[in-house]
């Protein structure tokens, strides 16, 4: 672990070296995938409509993603995904309606 750190004292610095060094660039990507998963199926046992659930879960996945850019712990293409998302969720809502 000392190599890892390279005797940095922040936390952002020894997040983004265990990323780069430990988990190749995954750590931001599986922790963004984790919470959308957690927050899928939260919204999906409270209302029991897959819209929603999609369209909440989506919604807060780019707003974490955005962050997670911020820190430089995923890529542009991963926040660009939660973005497509989002706007799949926003068509989505609006399908089926009468």
């Amino acid at each position: 672990m000392t190599g890892i750190s390279e005797n940095t004292t922040g936390l952002l610095t020894f997040m983004q070296s265990v990323n780069n060094v430990l988990m190749f660039g995954w750590l931001g990507i599986f922790i963004l995938i984790a919470l959308t998963v957690i927050c899928f199926i939260a919204f999906m046992t409270s209302t029991g409509d897959a819209r929603k659930s999609f369209m909440g879960a989506s919604f807060i996945s780019f707003g974490m993603a955005l962050f997670l850019r911020a820190m430089s712990l995923i890529p542009d293409t991963a926040m660009f995904i939660t973005l497509i998302a989002s706007a799949v969720a926003i068509g989505f809502s609006y399908v089926g309606r009468e």
